[in-house]
This record gives structure tokens, sequence and C-alpha cells, in this order.
């Protein structure tokens, strides 16, 4: 399939599930009075998980004229637990009046911050809620392992007119080391170094890179020219297939240290990137064998996971000339779903999109049948291929439909319309759109990106004249001006992330 639209961005799925249930901390001892042994008693109860009793418990102590005679520290802890007590059982106006009272008390309390930030994310205020978790981390690294990606890039969406707000968390979470699974999450060291690039900030620029080593963004690096300054790419550190090579080295080192955290999706997806299409194979074999067997299950926790290294699996074995294969592949991969669900919206859009670029437009939009019809992660790609699918069968109206989906949001998968305006030949308007994604310093990455010349397979049949007007495009002396100003095309040598390319 062309380069736009079957980036395997994992990433972009991930958002936050439901409040965490934040962990107690220590005590200090109590004062010597009935009162002080009541809020401590109180805290216990909260720790052994009765909620509904310590909050009642919380309120008498808070509410006794003597609580003012309480130890600091203690009514500091006691504030706190409440908090943290009333923030579990849903209870944010208790939470709120709570951790408001501990930072009166202690402003640089990391474990008020932490929870009051948790607390105004949930409540869809996502500045005050970043700002609040960034003063946290700087104050202590206590809720460091609290913080996963998805929470981050949830953050990456809501801040994307706070640039500032969104690199100073950043930055507190690179000075604090995080890791996601022991590894360096370098997607996002690559957002906070363009954020440093944009704000001038070239001290810190240089210790970002020197952390981001992985292929997809080392390309990145070497494709935009914000990062001159700190990259050499005649380096081999900078060279995309050594870092394939190593990130590669990394995962399967993770894998033997922490073999509850293998993460075989990323390691079958940095072999693709390689070109290691047998060792995907090899890989994904034992999986494959279980998901094949007479009876096997369908549905079953990590069912989603399974599927996308299946989906890793198809396109090694379209790369090795298996098509046969990589259609039944597809199709397994389709029906898995996660225990309690019934369908893989974004597996059955991969396997249609198989259909389109093998040139079978009615397989494609049978495969679409029974979806539901709200708009869902990947709808760019469903309406891409309603546009393609429709206008090769002559449906005009229901080609149109999908069209104007696609040019009214241009949001995720943006770069698809594209091709809607390439497909109608409109290609003075197409190097228009490409020039102004060029020109913005937030979405010219992706675009960037797209545009590299990747080690790839000759295009299927339905992507045939998409590609060459591709090219042609391109090539345009005033999208090249373009490019040459901000970034480069270069020749790599490993592949893309395009699914069937």
């Amino acid at each position: 399939m062309h380069r736009p639209h079957h980036r395997l961005a994992l990433s972009l799925l991930l958002a936050i599930s439901g409040a965490p249930a934040l962990a107690a901390t220590p005590v200090a001892a109590p004062s010597e009075h009935a009162l002080a042994q009541r809020l401590v008693d109180t805290i216990a109860l909260a720790e052994q998980g009765d909620s509904v009793g310590a909050l009642i418990g919380f309120e008498r102590v808070f509410n006794d004229p003597d609580v003012a005679t309480l130890d600091a520290v203690q009514r500091l802890e006691g504030l706190v637990s409440a908090g943290r007590t009333a923030f579990n059982a849903r209870q944010p106006q208790e939470a709120q009046r709570y951790l408001d009272a501990a930072l009166k008390q202690a402003p640089d309390d990391a474990r008020a911050l932490y929870v009051l930030g948790r607390l105004k994310l949930l409540q869809d205020q996502p500045v005050q809620g970043a700002d609040l978790i960034t003063r946290s981390l700087r104050a202590s690294d206590r809720f460091l392992a609290d913080i996963d990606a998805p929470l981050v890039y949830r953050l990456g969406d809501a801040l994307q007119e706070q640039p500032d707000d969104y690199r100073a968390l950043l930055e507190a979470l690179f000075d604090r080391q995080w890791k996601v699974d022991g590894l360096e999450p370098t997607a996002v060291w690559l957002t906070l170094a363009t954020l440093q690039a944009d704000a001038g900030q070239q001290q810190r620029l240089a210790a970002t890179v020197a952390r981001i080593d992985a292929p997809i963004e080392v390309v990145a690096l070497r494709s935009d020219k914000r990062f001159d300054a700190v990259v050499d790419r005649r380096d081999p550190r900078f060279d995309p297939l050594q870092s394939a090579r190593r990130h590669a080295d990394a995962l399967r080192v993770s894998a033997l240290l922490q073999p509850e955290a293998s993460d075989l999706a990323a390691l079958t997806d940095t072999l693709l990137l390689l070109g290691e299409h047998a060792q995907v194979l090899t890989a994904t074999d034992p999986l494959h064998a279980r998901l094949t067997e007479a009876g096997a299950p369908r549905s079953f926790p990590g069912g989603a996971y399974a599927a996308w290294v299946l989906l890793h699996r198809a396109v090694a074995q379209h790369r090795l000339g298996q098509d046969d294969q990589t259609e039944a592949t597809l199709e397994l991969a389709s029906t898995l779903t996660n225990e309690g669900d019934t369908v893989n919206p974004l597996q059955r859009l991969y396997l249609a999109s198989w259909y389109l670029a093998s040139a079978k437009p009615a397989r494609a939009l049978q495969t679409l049948d029974g979806l539901d019809e709200a708009p869902m992660f990947g709808e760019y790609l469903r309406q891409w291929i309603r546009f393609s699918a429709y206008r090769s069968q002559g449906d005009t109206a229901r080609s149109a439909q999908a069209r104007q989906w696609l040019q009214a949001n241009q949001d995720e998968g943006r770069s698809v319309y594209v091709d809607v305006l390439l497909a109608e030949q409109r290609t003075d308007e197409a190097a228009r759109w490409v020039i102004a994604e060029l020109q913005s310093p937030r979405r010219r990455q992706d675009l960037l990106q797209l545009m590299q010349n990747f080690r790839m397979l000759p295009p299927m049949p339905a992507d045939v004249d998409n590609d060459a007007r591709w090219e042609a495009l391109l090539k345009r002396p005033d999208v090249r001006a373009a490019l040459e100003r901000v970034g480069r095309r270069e020749t790599l040598p490993i592949y893309g992330r395009g699914a069937w390319r």
C-alpha cells in the first residue's frame, strides 16, 4: 500500500483508561493524644481499602476543633491520605478540598501535587493537570513508575496549543530518566527534541538527541534541518540501519532480562524495518501455530496484541512473495479480539486495505460491512478505502461522501487527503497542501517521513498510478524548494512502515 496511510502508529491508539488507584505512603509517627490516634487509625482504614469508613473518619478528624493541635507532619499525612482516598473513591470535590489544604501547608508536596494533577486530567483540565504533575516530578521521582506512555501521549494531544507546558512535562520526565518497559521512549524524546529546537534550547537539545536511538526516529532527526546543529549524518550513530540493528538487540536483551515485558510486536516491527522477513516468520511461528490449532480461541486477554504481531507476519509474508499466506494471516488477525470484545475494527481495516491494494474493491467494501459507523481510530483509512473502492466501481455519490469526510477531518491520517487530490489529478492543489504542511513546525515531521525514499517493493496493482503521481509531485520545483528549506529527502537502507511496500 502506498506510504501515507499504512504507518503502524500504535502510539496513536493510546488513551487513559480510567482513574488509577494511587498507592498509600508511609505514615508519620502519631502524636500522643486521642485526635492524633484517630487520624492514624483512619489512615490505616484507608490503606485497608475501606474508603467509605476512612472518608467518614477524615471528615470527623478535620472538622474537630482541636485539629490545629496536630503535629504539622501528621496533619499533612492525613490531608494527603484523605485526598488520595477521595480520589480513588471518585469523590472529586472532597479530593480537591483535602489536596488544596495539603498544598497550602506544603506547596511542594509531590504526593498532593501528583494526585491533584491526575484529578485535573480526569476533569478535562489538561493544562492544570500537566503543570501539577510536572511540579510533582520536579520535587520527587515517587510517582515516576505510575506515569505510562498512554498518559504522556494523551497529554501530547491535549496540549498541542500549549507546547511550552508539554515541553516542561517531557523535560521533567527526561531528567528523571523515565523509561517504558526498561527502554528509552524514543518517540517521546523526538517530540521533546522538536519542542526544544523550536524553543531555541540548543544545549538541552543535544542531551535529548543523545538518548534517541531507534530507526524511524533517527530518520526524523536526519530529515529535519532543525536538528542539523546536533546531528552528524555521517556518524554511524545516526545511520538508520545501524540504529535498527541496535534497537533490535536492545529489544532482545530486554526480553531476556524481563521476559514478562517481552515485546514481540516491537521486535518484529524492527525486523521488518531491517528487511529480516524470514526472522519475522521464525519469531511468530509459535504464536501462529497456537492460533491455528483446532478450537483455538479468538477472544482472549491480549488478543488485540496478538493480532498486531500477526499483521507484522503478514507484511513479512507479502515481502517474501507469499501472498496467499499473507491473506490467510490477515483473515486470522482480523478475527482476534481482547476478551469481551466481539470485533477488531483496526485489523478489519488492514484486511480491507489489502483487498483494495490487490484491486479487489468489492472484497474491500465487504470487509468493512458490520463495523460500527461511529468514528473510530483509523477512520481516515476506512474513508479512504470507501473513496477509492466506490470510485473504482463508478459509485460517485458514495465516493463523494467519503471524500467529504477526508476533506473535513484532517487530523489523524491527514496526509491521506493528498491521495484524494492526486487520484483526482488536482496536482496543483496537492502541491499547495504539501508546501503548507512543510511550513508548519508542528506537522512538518510526519510529511518529511512520508517523503523519504525507503526500501520498498514495487507497488501493488491498485497503487501503481498513485505511486507515480506521488513521485511526480515530489519532483515539482515548488515542492522541492519547500522541502529544501526545512528538510531533505534521502535514499535509506531500511524499509518504511508502509504495510504493503
